[in-house]
């Protein structure tokens, strides 16, 4: 019997956050779309990455993403709310200063969630052509 273990919102979160550093993404956004959400990595404005979840996964990983928030508090899935991450809560990967969190309420065609990466500095390294 083959046993598939349970996801950890918060490590995936992490997980999604480290490779969006990786590809030296500035936005991280999970959309809607026809009773999917697809997580989208942008670097430069272009999608990077995409991750294809069923919708019932963002019932759990959007409160997790706001629990690795600095000051979480009262965060309800489906309330509109912003937030950031500064390393108070949950270390952030090196070289990154901030991530602004925006969180809105789930409907087709539109944006769920809305991740942006603040760096260190303002200069790229050079390999992502930014």
């Amino acid at each position: 019997m083959t046993m598939i273990a349970a996801i950890d919102p918060k490590a995936e979160l992490l997980s999604l956050l480290d490779a969006a550093v990786a590809a030296h993404a500035n936005l991280v956004q999970i959309r809607v779309e026809s009773g999917r959400a697809l997580v989208e990595t942008l670097a430069a404005g272009r999608v990077v990455a995409v991750v294809d979840w069923p919708l019932e996964r963002c019932s759990e990983a959007l409160p997790a993403a706001f629990a690795l928030c600095d000051g979480a508090d009262d965060y309800q899935y489906g309330s509109s709310r912003t937030a950031r991450m500064t390393g108070e809560t949950v270390a952030l990967p090196a070289g990154v200063a901030m991530v602004f969190i925006q969180f809105f309420p789930a409907r087709d065609g539109q944006r769920h969630l809305v991740a942006r990466l603040t760096y260190d500095s303002d200069t790229c390294c050079g390999t992502c052509g930014a």
